[in-house]
């Protein structure tokens, strides 16, 4: 919205109303205003205004990295940290086949969220494939080298092709941005 205070005061009522119809508290102290173009003196008395603090480029949104520039590999940390930390205790209890389900199932799930929205860097998804990859071949132990019975690219073949059917992310990225593009190109009826 432009930097006006008249238009600020109108959305904090319009959310004054909205809190007292449903009950839902809205917490203005968690809220940030994250100013572009607006000299920092304007972008502060706003602030107060509507009762939050001045935030800053890049910032996390519903869990992703938003900014004016591509997200960098630093961003994805969270992402990385949560994936590591499901494949750390379990894998040794598991057979290949327990292990491949929860590779396709679990482990490719997970940054499923992200890959709708943003264009993961490369060095993001292969960490991500080392995770699954050490999680299936070598029981989640990532210090352990040389143990996986199939290469990792035919191993993300489909079954029909003589592969073990992982979720290749790369492409799976890819199609879920342009299943979005389909949409917009297509005048979908969509939120």
């Amino acid at each position: 919205m432009p930097a006006d205070a008249r238009q600020l005061f109108t959305l904090k009522c319009l959310l004054k109303t909205f809190s007292d119809s449903t009950r839902l508290h809205v917490n203005f102290q968690k809220s940030f205003l994250v100013p572009i173009n607006v000299s920092a003196g304007k972008s502060s008395l706003l602030a107060q205004t509507f009762g939050c603090e001045v935030g800053s480029m890049p910032f996390t949104y519903l869990g992703l990295p938003l900014g004016t520039t591509r997200p960098t590999v630093k961003e994805f940390s969270p992402l990385l940290t949560k994936m590591e930390r499901r494949f750390s205790g379990v894998s040794k209890f598991l057979s290949y086949q327990d292990r491949l389900i929860m590779v396709n199932s679990i482990f490719s799930a997970l940054p499923t969220y992200y890959m709708c929205s943003i264009v993961m860097p490369p060095t993001v998804i292969q960490q991500i494939d080392r995770f699954r990859k050490h999680f299936l071949w070598s029981k989640g132990d990532i210090s352990r080298r040389g143990t996986c019975l199939v290469a990792w690219e035919p191993s993300c073949r489909p079954k029909d092709k003589g592969g073990l059917g992982i979720i290749d992310m790369k492409y799976q990225n890819t199609t879920l941005l342009m299943k979005f593009l389909d949409k917009i190109y297509n005048h979908a009826d969509i939120p």
